[in-house]
């Protein structure tokens, strides 16, 4: 039986209030029991992203805003891995998580939301390929297009096959494609043989 919609709205305000996210506690402090999640995930409604955190499914939030809230979060974090193909559209996945890079050492208290994924970078591969972007007057900063590729290759056992195969299939279509920046980066990686496996099927 579908969630009466007095409900549904309910708590949809919650997650609106949230930028899209809420935790179970958000939930029960608003009197709601907990169950309705359950109901909404069966639905198709909202996503459990982890343990205690939810996400509304296919709602418009501002997205620019959530990676301004992020940079100023993480001040010396930057944008990589699946959160960088999402915002070169590379794929059309929509992150659970914001996938960003740290040097080895940081340390830092992560907020409940927006869901933060922190990858821990040796000096050279925090550096290396980093690009500023302005959103709204804020200087954001991620790693460049082929680098994300590399470090995605790299970090394959972490991320879908589906994510990495769609993305290259994406980039080699991009007229501002750099096949020579890309294998630069995929020998500083270590990935140069699986780049060019996927290089020779996808172009």
């Amino acid at each position: 039986m579908k969630l009466k919609n007095k409900i549904k709205e309910k708590i949809k305000e919650v997650f609106y209030i949230n930028n899209g996210y809420i935790r179970t506690k958000d939930i029960s402090s608003k009197g709601i029991n907990r169950r309705y999640l359950r109901d909404l995930i069966n639905e198709g409604v909202i996503e459990r992203i982890k343990q205690g955190l939810y996400k509304w499914k296919d709602a418009k939030f501002d997205v620019e805003e959530e990676l301004i809230n992020v940079s100023k979060i993480i001040p010396h974090g930057v944008i990589c891995l699946v959160s960088a193909l999402a915002y070169y559209e590379l794929t059309t996945y929509t992150p659970g998580e914001y996938t960003i890079a740290v040097r080895r050492n940081y340390n830092i208290k992560l907020p409940d939301y927006p869901p933060i994924k922190l990858y821990y970078f040796s000096d050279k591969g925090y550096t290396d390929g980093v690009e500023k972007i302005d959103i709204n007057g804020n200087i954001i900063k991620i790693y460049n297009i082929e680098k994300t590729i590399c470090d995605c290759l790299r970090y394959r056992n972490k991320i879908s096959k589906d994510i990495i195969v769609e993305s290259i299939k994406e980039y080699v279509k991009r007229r501002d494609k750099n096949i020579s920046k890309l294998m630069n980066y995929a020998a500083k990686a270590k990935v140069k043989d699986v780049v060019q496996q996927y290089m020779e099927v996808l172009m």
